[in-house]
């Protein structure tokens, strides 16, 4: 009756679904089951008489566990890694126990080979970071979207802006030419004597003026245009500064005050290579600022030099000058700095000069102080025609 007892708890024990080992206070196996056999690839009754630490790489886990069998952490699973015979690592999950056998003590495991488990948490831990990483690029594009969809309103809302300040400053100052040329039609009319032609003529004149006054501002409107698409497309050829001098004197000098004075300092003789009608622009348009913004009886100085790679304009006034506040928005279309409110202008003077000077290349700076005046310096590089 007990050999039939023991063979019916063998039987017990090895269809059991974990394997179970028990070991003695030397840590010797005192028995095993067939599922523990199989778990770690030996014969039955190969393990019989082994070291537990002949399958498990964590000796020091099975060793506290038998110094300190009631702690916390021995009530729960215990994730470690086993050897099999051939030596391979396999995941495993341990659960101990404590047993008393003929006043022996023993001491239990049950052993789980956990493969197939970590296998799958790994696949769904490389699906999770993949989707995290996947999530991370939707978002990083989303939020590019998000960005640009921003700009394209700050765009639009700058845009409408701009608009609205253009049909302003185009209103006021195609207003007053226009004025003037209707005003001076209707008096051409009443001079039709001949002995009157000399006050014809000056307002025929007059006409003129303001006819070519608003054509320049037209180009300029168009400039704005061929800049912002980046129509401007330079045209190097030989150019004598002293030449261009004298016609950038000759037409700006009409708009002198009285009293006021160019004075020129050109210490580049030979001829370079640019393009003269960009730099004509350049240069005029920040010519006509400083005559503008300058008093009557004033010095206006431009100073042309150069050095090995860069040829340098300058051009100084003494002037009402930038307020320092709005320095940092000069260049930008349409804008008009708080002091010069009460002069004629359309604020894109600058805009188009650092626009000509971009396409040439090179760079446009200032100093300047309320009141004191302005000084603007370009820098261009040299041109090499080979």
């Amino acid at each position: 009756m007990l050999k039939e007892k023991k063979e019916f708890y063998k039987v017990c024990f090895d269809t059991m679904q974990v394997g179970i080992l028990v070991c003695n206070e030397q840590k010797e196996i005192v028995l095993e089951n067939n599922p523990l056999n199989s778990i770690f690839g030996y014969q039955n009754n190969e393990l019989h008489g082994l070291s537990t630490t002949d399958i498990l790489k964590d000796i020091a886990l099975f060793n506290d566990f038998i110094q300190h069998p009631k702690n916390q952490k021995y009530k729960v699973p215990i994730e470690s890694i086993g050897v099999k015979k051939n030596g391979q690592e396999i995941p495993i999950e341990l659960t101990f126990g404590k047993l008393e056998y003929e006043n022996q003590f023993y001491y239990k495991a049950l052993i789980s080979d956990i493969s197939e488990r970590k296998e799958k948490e790994k696949k769904i831990t490389t699906l999770n970071n993949q989707l995290e990483e996947e999530v991370k690029n939707r978002n990083n594009e989303l939020e590019k979207v998000v960005e640009q969809l921003k700009k394209s309103l700050n765009k639009e809302i700058e845009l409408n802006h701009l608009k609205t300040k253009f049909i302003a400053l185009a209103s006021h100052e195609f207003k007053t030419p226009l004025s003037a040329i209707l005003s001076s039609t209707e008096l051409i009319v009443k001079y039709t004597e001949l002995e009157k032609y000399h006050k014809r003529d000056t307002h025929v004149a007059k006409v003129k003026s303001m006819i070519h006054h608003l054509n320049g501002m037209l180009d300029d409107f168009l400039t704005l245009e061929n800049i912002e698409s980046g129509n401007i497309k330079p045209c190097y050829t030989p150019l004598n500064l002293n030449k261009l001098i004298k016609e950038i004197t000759k037409f700006t000098k009409p708009s002198l005050k009285k009293g006021q004075v160019l004075i020129f300092e050109n210490q580049i003789d030979e001829e370079i290579y640019q393009d003269p009608k960009l730099l004509k622009i350049i240069l005029t348009n920040l010519l006509y600022n400083a005559i503008k913004y300058s008093d009557e009886e004033s010095e206006i100085h431009v100073k042309i030099s150069q050095n090995k790679n860069n040829i340098y304009f300058s051009v100084k006034d003494y002037g009402i000058g930038i307020p320092e506040a709005e320095q940092n928005l000069i260049f930008n279309r349409f804008f008009r700095a708080k002091n010069v409110l009460y002069y004629p202008g359309t604020g894109i003077g600058l805009n188009i000069v650092k626009g000509y000077v971009t396409s040439l290349k090179g760079t446009i700076s200032f100093v300047s102080k309320e009141n004191k005046g302005t000084s603007f310096k370009i820098q261009l590089p040299k041109i090499t025609i080979q």
